[in-house]
């Protein structure tokens, strides 16, 4: 994310502890499936550590080295979320045609990040990593193009899987939380456009503190 390894160090040091927290207040719930929720936190944090050590390797001038833990931050960014948060509203959800939609979306998160991360690990030679204006832009050209062009583009494509269930759920502070990610990807793309992926997954661990409150607000409605 923005500004240098510390900041990436610190982040993950909040979100892994304040997991971890969650995740005890979520034990303490009738359903087992909030547990996943708890663990977004954790994951975030996890993400973080290893963009942590992408800065690392770049101050120190390795590009190189800093690949391979850029394949670790993507497989969060670009294959976890995509269909873990879709699961995450599933397991939760009481109502059968949401059930359905959210479904759909998980399904077509998991194919979708399946294949694009799994052209990230076959080609690492086709990703560079770099510092621009104080955050890491990530960079990975395809040597070719195919036949195939998606009718909307690959980020808005992304919003929808990631976002359409967390705006059908059936729980209001669900539904919150979606809202708070869209904004975070607004902001986002409008003020880190060139660094677009690093700086959302940064804003997105901060507002995954808010599942905190979320769930200790269902454990004091039962």
């Amino acid at each position: 994310m923005c500004f240098s390894a510390t900041v990436s160090y610190s982040s993950a040091a909040v979100l892994v502890s304040t997991g971890a927290y969650a995740f005890r207040l979520a034990r303490r719930m009738q359903s087992p499936y909030w547990l996943l929720w708890a663990l977004v936190p954790v994951f975030f944090g996890v993400q973080q550590g290893l963009e942590g050590l992408v800065w690392q390797q770049l101050e120190a001038g390795n590009t190189v080295g800093a690949v391979p833990y850029a394949l670790g931050f993507h497989f969060f960014s670009h294959f976890l979320w995509l269909w873990w948060l879709p699961l995450c509203s599933y397991l939760v959800e009481p109502g059968n045609i949401r059930r359905k939609i959210i479904a759909g979306c998980a399904m077509l998160g998991a194919f979708s990040g399946t294949l694009v991360y799994t052209v990230m690990l076959l080609h690492p030679e086709w990703m560079s990593v770099s510092v621009r204006q104080f955050s890491i832009l990530y960079t990975f050209s395809v040597p070719f193009r195919g036949p195939f062009h998606l009718p909307i583009t690959p980020a808005a494509l992304y919003a929808l899987i990631v976002l359409v269930p967390l705006f059908s759920s059936s729980h209001r502070l669900i539904v919150i939380f979606g809202g708070l990610v869209a904004l975070s990807m607004v902001l986002a793309s409008e003020a880190y456009g060139y660094a677009y992926v690093s700086v959302w997954c940064f804003f997105a661990a901060v507002l995954s503190l808010y599942l905190v409150f979320m769930i200790h607000r269902f454990i004091n409605k039962k």
